[in-house]
């Protein structure tokens, strides 16, 4: 398994099993701060909901392109 020392906390996104819709209800339910700041920049709320819909190994990449 591939670590991203930078983002640490990104490789259980990029491994993560759930869907956008899963994942924003745990969300919601564990950090609704967070949540709702989504729900008003619905420029970044598309883009996490991108970020889901692609593969792991596209997850990845993403991830990688942050770090560089």
């Amino acid at each position: 398994m591939r670590t991203t020392p930078k983002f640490p906390g990104a490789q259980s996104l990029v491994n993560s099993t759930c869907t956008f819709e899963k994942y924003y209800q745990a969300l919601y339910a564990q950090a609704p701060a967070v949540a709702w700041s989504l729900d008003t920049d619905l420029s970044r709320r598309s883009a996490l909901e991108e970020f889901f819909a692609k593969t792991p190994e596209e997850r990845q990449l993403t991830v990688d392109s942050w770090a560089a």
